[in-house]
């Protein structure tokens, strides 16, 4: 084994297992470490960037090494990270005078497409969504208006309504979201968490619900201080059938589709099983293709 390819080892147990010393006298003393994070020139600065929590925190994840590949003064090793990571992994690119490391570039690479899974709302979406206000991570759903304008806003009183549904209750009925989702259905809700690194995106269509049973289990389902602002149930209730969520949860990274039949029937207004459909399949992409505008 090259004298380069045990500094590269080293300066990759320094990153996972804090080793610093034994990376230390492979630095030059001029070294310079570029990332997304940061920059580090000379060796205390380096062994200090060694330790960021964003770079430590991906590489906890145990990835997949791949071998050192050798070019003339420089040597590449990929991190490769599982498929739920935020990241695909991250390339270290080292290069030499000498036998030391002069430049060290690391460079977090995008995340392979997450494999597609049937829509359905797990208990820890849920938990999320039903527990954003009193988070203090309260949701914001977007929808178009008549001019094609896109207006976004908090709303307290989102809330799962069903396996494949969430709710709103909308204390105004003549405000702009129920106004226009007749007309215009197609709405966004978005759901971020820092503390957690949680972040959901929920596409559907939205309605409004007239059923009295409906409105009172969205009313009902709203935080006490939402309800509180709207004794008299003066307001509307807003049930979004969805149809694509993804994002990224404590267990990482997630897409989620309605079946492909009921995409069909949708986009087509057919009442053709799809399914049973030989040309059509029912994989990812076909899924994906449906669901492009």
């Amino acid at each position: 084994m090259s004298d380069r390819i045990t500094a590269v080892e080293a300066y990759q147990n320094a990153i996972v297992k804090g080793e610093d010393d034994s990376v230390a006298g492979y630095l030059a003393d001029n070294v310079v470490v570029e990332s997304q994070f940061g920059r580090a020139e000379g060796v205390e600065e380096a062994l200090a960037l060694l330790h960021e929590p964003r770079i430590a925190g991906l590489l906890a994840a145990e990835p997949h090494w791949t071998e050192p590949a050798e070019n003339g003064d420089t040597i590449t090793v990929t991190a490769q990270l599982p498929a739920t990571a935020p990241f695909g992994g991250v390339e270290f690119v080292f290069t030499f005078s000498g036998a030391k490391i002069s430049r060290v570039e690391q460079q977090t690479l995008p995340g392979a497409p997450v494999p597609a899974a049937e829509l359905r709302l797990t208990d820890e979406i849920k938990n999320a969504v039903n527990g954003a206000f009193d988070n203090q991570t309260p949701m914001m759903i977007a929808y178009s208006d008549g001019e094609g304008e896109i207006h976004l806003s908090f709303r307290g009183t989102i809330q799962a309504y069903s396996d494949d549904q969430l709710a709103v209750w909308a204390r105004d009925p003549e405000g702009g979201l129920p106004r226009h989702i007749s007309a215009r259905p197609k709405v966004t809700l978005f759901y971020h968490d820092p503390k957690t690194r949680t972040t959901y995106t929920f596409y559907g269509r939205a309605r409004i619900a007239d059923d009295p049973d409906a409105r009172t289990a969205v009313f009902d389902g709203s935080p006490a201080r939402e309800r509180q602002m709207d004794f008299r149930r003066g307001g509307v209730a807003i049930i979004v059938d969805l149809d694509k969520i993804e994002g990224r949860g404590p267990a990482g990274r997630i897409l989620m589709l309605r079946s492909l039949e009921d995409v069909h029937r949708r986009k087509t207004g057919s009442g053709t099983d799809l399914m049973q459909t030989p040309s059509a399949g029912g994989g990812p992409a076909e899924l994906a293709a449906l669901y492009a505008d």
